[in-house]
This record gives C-alpha cells, structure tokens and sequence, in this order.
C-alpha cells in the first residue's frame, strides 16, 4: 500500500510542478532582523509578517524570558487547560491580552488557524445567518464549513443586509493577501444593529495606536475578536477575546481548545511582554518606523497612502509568478510568489511587505530591482482587483 500511495502522490506532485503551484521551504539560517542567510546567501526579506520586529526583540528573546524572577518554571503545560495545564502564565497573558484590546477576557489558543477552526463551530448555532467576505483567510473558510454553517459570500468589502434573525458577519480587518481593510463605517452600522461580527485581527492587531487593532482603533466591538500572535507580536499562536459569557464558553466547548494541550508557558510570557510593549512607548517608535516607511513604499510604488504594510504585486500567471520571485531572490530580494489556493486562481502575486526595520536604502533599492523585473516581464506596478476567492 505504501507503494501505492508514494505513486499517486509523485503523480500529484509532478501535476503541481507542471500548473506552477508545487512548493518549497526557503531554507532560512541565520537571522539578522530583515537580512538572513537563504540557502546560504544572505538577503533582504521583504515577505513576514512581523512588522514592527518584535520577533528579534531582546526582552521577548527566550533566554531573556528564562532569567526573569517570575519566570515560568516549566518547558510545557503538560495537559490540555482543562485537565491540568492551565497555568498562571496563562492567565496573566489572557489578562494583558484583553486589555490591549479593550475586551472582558481572552483565551489563548496555540494557533489562529486551531483557533478559528474552533471557535467559529463553537459560536454559530444552526439556525444563526452567516455572511463571510469573499477573501476571507482560509482558516475562517475552514471553520465555518466545520460550523456546517451555509454562509452567504459577500462581495469584498461589503456588508450584510438585512436584519432577521440572529446573524453572523465574519471578516478580516486587514485582509492578509491584498492589504486593504473592511469598511469600519459598515462594521459599525452592523454592530448598531445587534449584528454579531466574527473580527480576524491577524494583521492589525498592533498597528494601531496603543497597541490595539482596526476595531479599538475605529470604535467597533466585535461579538468575538481573534487576535494573532505571529505577526506584530513576532511570536506564534493566537487569542480569543470577548465578553466573560462569549470566553467561558470557547473555553468550555471550542474543541480545539479542550482537546489541545495549552500553550507554552514561556510563550504566554512572551504574549503578556509583547502585549506590554505594544501598549508602551517601545511599541509608539516601531508603529511610527513601520507607518513611515509604508508610506516610502507606498510613494515608490506610485499607490495611494496606505492602510496597512501589505503591498500586492499582481502578476497572474502562477509560474511567471515564480520566476519573477526568484529573479528577485538573485538580487539579494526575498519576496516570495503567492498562489492559489492561497489567492484565487489567474491572481497570483508577488506580496510585499514592509516592517519597522527596513531602511530608506532597502525600500528603494528592492523598487528599482522590481521595476526592472516587471518591465523585464511586461508586467505593471498595479494592484490587484480582487473579486473571489476559491480557498
């Protein structure tokens, strides 16, 4: 059977190559903020998500975290939170998270993507009404399906009509594929008028002042707010917040949350620093490096002002994609080529982004390389024009 099975998969794998779709690790070694080594050759990233650099800071370092008085004295939690690893780095986290985003509670989960496959089944009872954006993340895609919710797909950046019944709108505030944001005047208007809105905070949370994401900073609150962990926090994992009723019951009936064993107690630590420093001065400098150099970038690429760091190249074709990836990546430019599923087919693209430590000097330097390649191409500096999503 093993034969079997390694036949039919080396003809799949041979059909992803042939559609431009088959996939790779960049294998990353040493790090130095945005410059590492990739494959042994060091270069500029212009493609995570960490960005205000949290990931390299030195009092989230692990090593820094271990020497503190009241540090964790465990490796793991053991045991799901339930069982017997619910622990008081745990707590505290949740507690600092919620405060950074102005909720009663938060529960921490090892993931956003374990996370919204856990929570959307928990939340949305079968006769509630669902709306889903049409680019919404894959994660969001999946737990509703496992809610067995039928959603209705709104266009993207629209909103729900109608006022029947209980109904649900889940959406991302900054959509992590193309840069732009939902309409905060809509999320509003639906929250007014008893809506439930499902918020993904991915990409936000931190980008805005104090610390907080798109809804604290736009005066929305979210019935469920989800916030990542891996990106301005440069950590890994995610939490829930909301009211006490909304996290005692994730807590009670999320199975991806009862059914896992909780976070790292180091990890919890580090959440409830990050969450420190985001609220604090240290985060007040890196979200005005960050802002500024968006908006050099933004300048370079001849778009409007931005509203997040999230830049889309859209090339179209899935291997053309490739190759203008890798003929950035000769020239010391890391920007990896994004295709479906992850975007819908016939957009893929190349997605860059921008973080508090780039410097004037990289930004333009990765621009007149792009320029070149495009041109190279015949391909333009254009956004993208999204419609659909097939994830």
């Amino acid at each position: 059977m093993s034969d079997l099975l390694n036949q039919r998969l080396r003809h799949q794998l041979a059909a992803l190559r042939d559609e431009g779709l088959a996939r790779e690790l960049p294998r990353i070694g040493r790090r130095d903020g945005v410059r590492y080594e990739l494959d042994g050759k060091w270069v500029t990233g212009f493609c995570s998500n960490d960005y205000l650099g949290f990931a390299n800071h030195p009092n989230l370092r692990p090593a820094t975290i271990s020497a503190r008085d009241h540090a964790p004295d465990a490796a793991g939690a053991t045991a799901s939170r339930l069982v017997a690893g619910d622990l008081p780095a745990h707590r505290a986290a949740e507690q600092a998270l919620a405060a950074l985003v102005g909720s009663d509670d938060a529960v921490l989960f090892p993931s956003g993507f374990q996370l919204n496959v856990g929570v959307l089944p928990a939340l949305i009872e079968p006769g509630d009404t669902v709306f889903s954006d049409a680019l919404n993340h894959a994660s969001l895609i999946d737990g509703l399906r496992l809610a067995r919710s039928r959603p209705t797909i709104l266009p993207h950046r629209s909103a729900p009509l109608g006022d029947a019944g209980p109904t649900w709108w889940v959406t991302e505030s900054i959509f992590s594929m193309d840069g732009d944001t939902a309409d905060p005047d809509l999320l509003r208007q639906f929250t007014a008028r008893g809506g439930m809105l499902y918020l993904d905070e991915a990409h936000s949370l931190g980008l805005f002042p104090g610390g907080a994401g798109f809804a604290r900073a736009h005066g929305i609150t979210p019935s469920l707010l989800m916030g990542g962990l891996g990106k301005s926090f440069g950590l890994a994992g995610a939490f829930a917040a909301g009211s006490r009723e909304v996290c005692t019951w994730i807590r009670t009936r999320a199975r991806s949350f009862v059914f896992s064993t909780g976070n790292a107690p180091t990890l919890a630590e580090q959440a409830r620093l990050a969450a420190e420093l985001l609220a604090g001065r240290d985060g007040d400098e890196r979200r005005a490096r960050m802002w500024s150099n968006a908006r050099l970038l933004a300048a370079e690429l001849e778009r409007p002002p931005p509203v997040s760091p999230i830049f889309p190249i859209l090339v179209g074709a899935n291997q053309l994609a490739v190759t203008v990836s890798r003929a950035l990546l000769d020239r010391g430019w890391h920007v990896q080529a994004i295709r479906p599923p992850t975007v819908p087919a016939g957009s893929a693209r190349l997605r860059v982004t921008v973080t508090s430590d780039h410097d004037d000097t990289q930004i333009h330097g990765l621009v007149a390389d792009l320029r070149q390649l495009l041109r190279q191409f015949d391909l333009e500096l254009r956004d993208t024009s999204p419609t659909s999503s097939s994830r």
